[in-house]
């Protein structure tokens, strides 16, 4: 391969990532607010390895997309929409219940996938 098809790649694979970005957020945005009870808790009896793995990959996808944006940013950015999504959640309309546990995973989830970039070397231009 070329030394002009390198860069090529690496563009391709992060615009896939910026797009995939864009539709696993819609995708857990919409599941997160929809109306009705929680579902009951599952996956070794905890849906907390659930929002670990979803903004785990939502960090991941953020970071490898878009390197120019510093990581504390994306952590950031990340973790406050899962706050406005558990407080929403905690509306009456939607009769779902605000968690700082849910929170808490979302937070680990986002700070493993952080680590994983670093330790990859996937921000290096």
């Amino acid at each position: 391969m070329s030394s002009d098809a390198e860069p090529r790649k690496s563009l391709i694979l992060r615009q896939a990532a910026k797009g995939l970005f864009w539709l696993l957020f819609a995708a857990i945005t919409v599941i997160a607010l929809l109306p009705g009870p929680a579902a009951p808790p599952r996956l070794l009896g905890t849906d907390k390895i659930e929002h670990a793995a979803a903004f785990g990959v939502l960090s991941f996808l953020a970071a490898f997309g878009w390197r120019g944006l510093p990581l504390w940013f994306v952590a950031l950015a990340l973790f406050t929409h899962g706050a406005v999504i558990e407080l929403v959640q905690g509306s009456p309309i939607l009769q779902r219940t605000t968690s700082f546990a849910d929170l808490a995973a979302n937070a680990v989830g986002i700070a493993l996938a952080l680590m994983l970039i670093w330790f990859l070397g996937l921000r290096r231009r």
